[in-house]
Protein backbone atom coordinates (compact mmCIF):
# COMPACT_ATOMS: atom_id res chain seq x y z
CA UNK A 1 0.00 0.00 0.00
CA UNK A 2 1.32 3.37 -0.72
CA UNK A 3 2.18 5.63 1.78
CA UNK A 4 -0.08 8.61 1.10
CA UNK A 5 -2.69 6.19 0.71
CA UNK A 6 -2.04 4.63 3.96
CA UNK A 7 -1.46 8.52 5.94
CA UNK A 8 -5.05 9.38 4.58
CA UNK A 9 -6.26 6.37 5.72
CA UNK A 10 -4.97 6.77 8.88
CA UNK A 11 -6.37 10.60 9.23
CA UNK A 12 -9.53 9.30 9.06
CA UNK A 13 -9.74 6.91 11.39
CA UNK A 14 -8.01 9.07 13.88
CA UNK A 15 -10.36 12.12 12.92
CA UNK A 16 -13.48 9.52 13.75
CA UNK A 17 -12.35 9.45 17.46
CA UNK A 18 -12.28 12.63 17.96
CA UNK A 19 -15.89 13.09 18.77
CA UNK A 20 -15.46 10.01 20.65
CA UNK A 21 -12.66 11.20 23.14
CA UNK A 22 -14.05 14.85 23.12
CA UNK A 23 -17.49 13.15 24.61
CA UNK A 24 -15.07 11.27 27.14
CA UNK A 25 -13.74 14.55 28.10
CA UNK A 26 -10.21 13.64 27.40
CA UNK A 27 -9.38 16.77 25.94
CA UNK A 28 -5.69 16.72 26.50
CA UNK A 29 -5.74 13.55 24.63
CA UNK A 30 -8.05 15.18 21.78
CA UNK A 31 -5.32 18.16 21.46
CA UNK A 32 -2.63 15.75 21.55
CA UNK A 33 -5.19 13.75 18.94
CA UNK A 34 -5.55 16.75 16.56
CA UNK A 35 -2.01 17.69 16.56
CA UNK A 36 -1.03 14.59 15.52
CA UNK A 37 -3.31 14.51 12.76
CA UNK A 38 -2.35 18.15 11.49
CA UNK A 39 1.27 16.34 11.81
CA UNK A 40 0.11 14.00 8.92
CA UNK A 41 -1.50 16.51 6.65
CA UNK A 42 1.03 18.09 6.93
CA UNK A 43 3.93 15.68 6.62
CA UNK A 44 1.91 13.93 3.49
CA UNK A 45 0.79 17.30 1.74
CA UNK A 46 -3.43 16.04 2.85
CA UNK A 47 -6.06 18.63 2.78
CA UNK A 48 -8.62 18.51 5.59
CA UNK A 49 -12.45 18.33 5.57
CA UNK A 50 -14.02 20.70 7.47
CA UNK A 51 -14.63 19.53 11.25
CA UNK A 52 -18.14 19.88 12.90
CA UNK A 53 -16.27 19.44 16.10
CA UNK A 54 -15.50 22.33 18.45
Amino acid sequence: MNKDVTARSLVAELEARLLDMETLGALVATAHLEAAIEALCRQFDLQREASDTD
